[in-house]
């Protein structure tokens, strides 16, 4: 895998666009259930209750859960150790190294785990995905288009998913494909456009592109009544540039929200009124 690259600053900046990765299910180390308090036949007088186990230190988990627990805790250069000591026959495994690398920006290191979780298993859905984010990142649209469809083909419907899609199909401009798969993500979990800070990646995106996305994520929760999330979306949209008042007046989507003070304030400030 090479040497572990340092550790950029991580953060989310309103200037990109940003693709989800996906993850099989891993439950961490919880906490230990309180052991109930007994009485013995014929006494009422309670006993002491048992003491209650401590968690497990770091130290003494298996390699796989310390780098769980690192991953959670945004500590991925850690994370890839721990994970090189543990069970590097399992797609789940190489899937989290290359989540961490891509954390760190390191896409060729990403790269080649998310290749070798398929190796494993061509199935692994959660794998393809993060390898289209990666050929997303490095501005390969098709190949992003692809590995995105055939995530889509090995599980259940995934709203992450169709919105990654979504979003390279918007990357390469082809809007109504983009429109046709956010709604598609959109219909399935109405919260995809606001997805865990950890589970996200910035990608790059034009100006126009940007402007495109964040409008149409606006229209959409305008067209369900979220007239908060509407107003933010749009105005990202204004941020980028977008000043197209006649389209606004115009579109269907927006009907309702045209007639509260709060959309007739962000006109105001975006001197559109």
């Amino acid at each position: 895998m090479g040497e572990i690259p340092s550790i950029p600053c991580f953060r989310l900046r309103l200037c990109t666009v940003v693709v989800v990765l996906t993850t099989a299910t891993v439950p961490l180390y919880g906490r230990v259930p309180q052991v109930a308090s007994t009485q013995t036949a014929g006494n009422s007088a309670p006993q002491e209750p048992a003491p209650a186990r401590k968690p497990l230190a770091m130290e003494q988990l298996p390699a796989e859960k310390q780098a769980d627990i690192l991953m959670a805790r945004g500590e991925y250069a850690a994370a890839i150790a721990a994970y090189q000591q543990s069970n590097l026959k399992s797609a789940i495994v190489w899937n989290n190294i290359g989540m961490a690398y891509h954390h760190l920006f390191a896409l060729e290191e990403a790269r080649k785990a998310y290749q070798q979780a398929l190796a494993i298993n061509p199935r692994f859905a959660p794998a393809s995905n993060n390898l289209a984010a990666v050929y997303y990142g490095q501005h390969d649209f098709s190949q992003a288009e692809h590995w995105y469809k055939k995530a889509l083909k090995h599980t259940s419907e995934s709203a992450v998913i169709y919105c990654n899609l979504g979003t390279a199909y918007f990357a390469e401009a082809r809007y109504k494909q983009g429109v046709k798969a956010y709604r598609k993500a959109f219909s399935i979990d109405q919260q995809v456009f606001a997805p865990k800070q950890n589970s996200m990646v910035e990608a790059g995106a034009s100006r126009e592109q940007r402007i495109e996305m964040n409008y149409f994520v606006a229209a959409t929760y305008a067209r369900v009544g979220q007239h908060e999330q509407a107003l933010v979306s749009l105005r990202k949209a204004m941020d980028e540039g977008f000043k197209d008042r006649k389209r606004l007046n115009e579109d269907k989507d927006f009907a309702t929200l045209r007639t509260t003070p709060e959309f007739q304030n962000l006109l105001a400030q975006e001197n559109l009124n």
